[in-house]
Parts: C-alpha cells; sequence; structure tokens
C-alpha cells in the first residue's frame, strides 16, 4: 500500500527547538477575528502584509518581520512562520479545550513538469498552485509554502467536518484550473484535527503527513483524512482479535520447507539449513523494529488464508505463505539510518528502501525456490502498474504477490507505525476496498472479503 511515503515533513529536530525555545510575551492583536490572521472582513489586504499571527511590532521592525514571514515565488507564507503559529495555535488549543485542523498539500506531477520543461514552467505551477490555495482558504486561515511544492494550511476552530469540506473545495479548484490542466498538475491534500487525531504537535504533522501519502498511493487528487486517535483503542482490540484468530486457523506458522515443494530429498537437505537461516533472518530484522514485531508470522497466516479462500492447490497455499514469513528479508540490506527512521522518509531514503524486495529475491535464489523467490520480488508491484520493481500490472504479477500485497497492506494499516496511527478493522476494510483495482487485484481483495465474513462471523458473542 502506501504504507512508506517519500514526501516532505517539517523536520522534528527543527519542531523539537520551536517547541523548547523560551516564548515571547503575548501581545496586543490587531484584530478580533481569530489567533493567527492579521486580516479583517475585507481580503483588500496584500498578501505580504497578511501576518499569520498579528502583534503590535516596532516600526521600524515591519518590513525585517515581512520578509521573514512571506514566501518570496508565491507570496505565501513561510514555513518558519507558519510552524510557529501552528506552534501558538497548539497552545492556545490545549490551554481552552477547542479544536483546530492542520492540512498538508502536494502539488500531484509537480516534478515532472519541472524535470521536463524547467524551472521557470515549474514556478509557474507553484505560483498557480499557491493563488488557489490562498484565494480559496478562509480568512481566518494561514496558508504557506513548507518547501518545494508542499503547502499547509493552517484552520482555527476547524473540525474535522469542516477541513474535509474546505479540503475538497481546494482539490476541486486545483482540478479545474487550465494552467495546472494542461501541466497534468493535481494535488493531494492529507488532513489532521487536534485533539481527534494527536494531541502532541509532532504526532499531528505525521498524521497530516501519513493523509497525504494515503492520497498519493490511490494515485493522488484527492482529500485524506486517517482515522481519529481515538479509536486506537478499539484499533489495537481489533488487530489482537485479528492476531488470535488468525494463531488458531489452519495453516499455521511453521516455518519448515514441505517435502512436497522439492521433490529431490537430498536438494532438500541441502536447502533446509540455508532456509532455517533466512528464516533466522527475517525474525531477527523484525525483532529489532518495535513497530513490526510479529508482522511477517500475521502477513504470513493471512496469505494463506485467501489463498485458501482462492481454492489454490495446497502446494501454492504453501509457497504464498512461507513467502509470506520472509517477503521483507530484503530489508537487512537497506541502511539501519533508514529502515529505522521515527519520522517519515525523503525522496532518496524512500528510494533506498524499494531496493529491498530485489534485494530479498537475490538472497533466496539460491535456495532454487523461483515460486517464493518470485512473490519476495514482486510483492511491492501494484495492480495498475504503478508499483515497484517491474512496473508489472494485472496478471503479469505472480498471484502470490498479489496475494501477499493484500496481506502486508491491511495488516499494516491495523498497525501503529511511526508515521500512522492503527485504523480499525473496518476503517482497514474500507481503505481495502477503495484501493481495489488500482493497488490491488480485486479478485484477491474480493476473496479477502468472504474471509472476512468468516472472520466476523467467528467474533460474534455466542
Amino acid at each position: 500500500m502506501r504504507w512508506l511515503p517519500w514526501f516532505f515533513l517539517a523536520p522534528i529536530h527543527s519542531l523539537a527547538i520551536s517547541l523548547i525555545k523560551p516564548r515571547r510575551q503575548p501581545q496586543p492583536r490587531l484584530d478580533t477575528g481569530g489567533p493567527h490572521t492579521g486580516k479583517t472582513a475585507s481580503r483588500g489586504c496584500s498578501a505580504g502584509s497578511d501576518l499569520a499571527v498579528a502583534r503590535l511590532d516596532a516600526p521600524s521592525e515591519t518590513h525585517l518581520a515581512e520578509e521573514d514571514s512571506t514566501d518570496g515565488l508565491t507570496g505565501l507564507k513561510t514555513r518558519h512562520y507558519f510552524m510557529e503559529a501552528l506552534d501558538e495555535e497548539w497552545r492556545l488549543a490545549t490551554r481552552t479545550g477547542r479544536r483546530f485542523s492542520l492540512v498538508m498539500v502536494d502539488l500531484d506531477g509537480f516534478r515532472q513538469v519541472n524535470e521536463q520543461l524547467g524551472q521557470l514552467a515549474g514556478d509557474k505551477v507553484l505560483k498557480a498552485g499557491a493563488a488557489l490555495l490562498e484565494a480559496g482558504a478562509e480568512q481566518l486561515n494561514v496558508v504557506a509554502r513548507l518547501g518545494g511544492d508542499e503547502f499547509g494550511i493552517l484552520l482555527p476552530e476547524a473540525n474535522m467536518r469542516q477541513a474535509a469540506i474546505l479540503s475538497e473545495r481546494l482539490r476541486a479548484a486545483v482540478e479545474a484550473d487550465q494552467l495546472l490542466a494542461e501541466h497534468k498538475v493535481t494535488a493531494s491534500f492529507g488532513v489532521a484535527t487536534f485533539p481527534d487525531h494527536a494531541r502532541s504537535l509532532e504526532e499531528l504533522l505525521r498524521v497530516a503527513a501519513y493523509g497525504v501519502d494515503l492520497a498519493r498511493q490511490c494515485q493522488g487528487n484527492c482529500v485524506k483524512m486517517p482515522s481519529p486517535a481515538t479509536e486506537s483503542s478499539h484499533a489495537e482490540r481489533d488487530k489482537r482479535s485479528l492476531e488470535a484468530f488468525l494463531e488458531a486457523a489452519p495453516y499455521g506458522s511453521s516455518a519448515k520447507i514441505p517435502d512436497y515443494l522439492c521433490a529431490d530429498p537430498n536438494k532438500l537437505a541441502q536447502m533446509k539449513p540455508m532456509w532455517d537461516s533466512m528464516i533466522a533472518l527475517a525474525f531477527a530484522i523484525e525483532a529489532g523494529d518495535p513497530y513490526r514485531q510479529g508482522h511477517c508470522e500475521m502477513v504470513s497466516r493471512l496469505a494463506a488464508q485467501i489463498a485458501v479462500q482462492l481454492k489454490l492447490p495446497r502446494e501454492e497455499v504453501e509457497e504464498i505463505r512461507l513467502a509470506g514469513l520472509v517477503h521483507d528479508i530484503g530489508k537487512v540490506r537497506v541502511p539501519e539510518s533508514v529502515y529505522n527512521k521515527p519520522d517519515l522518509l525523503t525522496g532518496t531514503e524512500f528510494e533506498t528502501m524499494r531496493t529491498h524486495p530485489v534485494s530479498g529475491a537475490e538472497m533466496l535464489k539460491p535456495l532454487n525456490l523461483k515460486g517464493i523467490e518470485q512473490i519476495v520480488r514482486h510483492h511491492h508491484e501494484r495492480y495498475d502498474g504503478k508499483g515497484y520493481p517491474g512496473g508489472l500490472a494485472g496478471d503479469r504479477i505472480p498471484r502470490g504477490a498479489r496475494i501477499v500485497a493484500v496481506a502486508e497492506g491491511f495488516h499494516s494499516m491495523l498497525s501503529d507505525l511511526p508515521y500512522k496511527s492503527a485504523c480499525t478493522f473496518e476503517d482497514a476494510l474500507d481503505e481495502l476496498r477503495l484501493c481495489s483495482g488500482t493497488q490491488f487485484d480485486p479478485e484477491v481483495v474480493n476473496a479477502f472479503f468472504d474471509w472476512a465474513k468468516i472472520y466476523r462471523e467467528s467474533q460474534k458473542p455466542t
């Protein structure tokens, strides 16, 4: 799925500094309309004088303050100013108990414009996108360019519904713009609301950024709002219940190679020590990651249940189950600084992480288990052909890889990760349904839903 983002997130180090540095004493505000704007009821003010946090600055400091707060290319607020406004709004909300929302925006297709048409064309696209975001945002909101083609919008006193409505309106405006349409540029939106999604500022940023990732995973041009943190206890119960059910299900967690996967007894005897080493390595990788412990085993069990639901032969079910155990083994070749990074990956880091399916397949090659090797190599392909490493689409993706992709995606949705909160079982089903036909094979998703009915029945009180 979806579960390794690559776009910009304000560095937590910078945020931590902003949270612990001494705060200026609050100054009298110039308006009574809201905490972060110098706008009056009229929108006649220029963008340059539109301060996110209005204060009675000394006249000699006014010009310097405007330069520090305004992005030179787009006229929007700067990242630094936005983070200060966000910090102040968070402090105010924690004292008063009121809500506020954060929207993060990425321009889909901007990189291609920059690479193919050059910086001038890219600047025109950025300006057009920025102008649409500022024009569509309401008076009391703060719109900023966070860096590159990434923008942030602070919505004081906006709840989840209000933030989602505004984001959808902005998305539609970007989609309808003639210049952006000519360059095939749309926008992906991620929405997070305090305190529904998170109570800390760091986590709120992560949730909003994760929403952008969800949007991009579904081909962009949409608004995504992750499940509220208030459901986290339900999500944890859902995950524990599912794992307990899978532990008792047929096709358990045995890591041994069945004899029927290799007809030659001598080769089988040679393979088993090597295979045992691979399994030990896969479990060792997980042991160093508190967010992923037990993940491979659960992916293996879940993939086997989907395969059974599809009425596949016993040999193929076993092949898929064993591939699930070692599907992430290639991560041993990913630098620890990338694999265990506590926040979202940069573009370069994401490209490094994307090497793990091929690395895993190469590690398995000496075993001569072609089916398992191909599943590991292609479990991050997408049904629409936009995955990796081969960009395969539809039935060209090995069936076992399509099954493991669904199993891994679903279990990841149920898991708390550094960059996102866990979904409930029902929310994960909704997300799976949404991505059927694009990220996931519809036939495999339908088989999963058939299995989910059996699981739901098992959870009903007797």
